[in-house]
């Protein structure tokens, strides 16, 4: 009887030992699984975040390509826009250049020449205001000058040249042109 008893003391403790195993198995695989789960949610927060955060980015990048691709087209647009109008302005000049009031403005054009230049110039003007010019009284030494219209002078000692022809005024005044057309002149 004493095996007997002794035997069940053995099986009872093996049972407790047993009970207590699976005890501690439940609690380290429950550690285990909520561990798995706070990891779990950190990597998928984390992965979110990194999304929201990487299309974000994306947005920005996108925006950013569309509005400069916006201000290109409109420059080009503007810039075509002007090209035209100063296209217009010289046509407009070459009209100009055919009619009564070009030839004051000529008179005007010697006057500011001989003002600049001290006093005798000669004129390097087009073939279509020779005639016009030496009736002013004016020295032509060349009437070859490929222009819409104006002259060009020359001091008489040959040391200083004004050119006022049509073409280097609008060079020399292009801004102001650009923003006279823009309306901001």
């Amino acid at each position: 009887m004493v095996a007997e008893t002794l035997l069940e003391e053995v099986e009872e403790k093996r049972r407790k030992t047993i009970e207590a195993l699976g005890t501690e198995y439940s609690e380290k695989k429950a550690e285990v699984e909520r561990r798995a789960a706070e990891q779990r949610a950190y990597i998928q927060d984390s992965g979110k975040k990194e999304a929201e955060a990487s299309a974000q980015r994306e947005r920005v990048r996108v925006g950013g390509a569309a509005k400069l691709q916006a201000k290109k087209m409109i420059f080009d647009a503007t810039e075509e826009m002007l090209e035209t109008n100063i296209s217009a302005l010289e046509r407009v000049l070459a009209n100009y250049a055919k009619s009564e009031d070009y030839h004051k403005m000529l008179r005007e054009m010697v006057a500011y020449a001989n003002k600049r230049l001290g006093g005798r110039i000669t004129i390097r003007c087009r073939r279509a205001d020779a005639a016009a010019l030496k009736g002013l009284g004016v020295q032509v030494s060349s009437s070859d000058l490929e222009s819409m219209g104006g002259l060009e002078a020359t001091s008489a000692d040959g040391t200083l040249e004004l050119d006022l022809t049509f073409e280097e005024l609008l060079r020399v005044r292009e801004d102001d042109v650009r923003a006279l057309i823009l309306g901001k002149g």
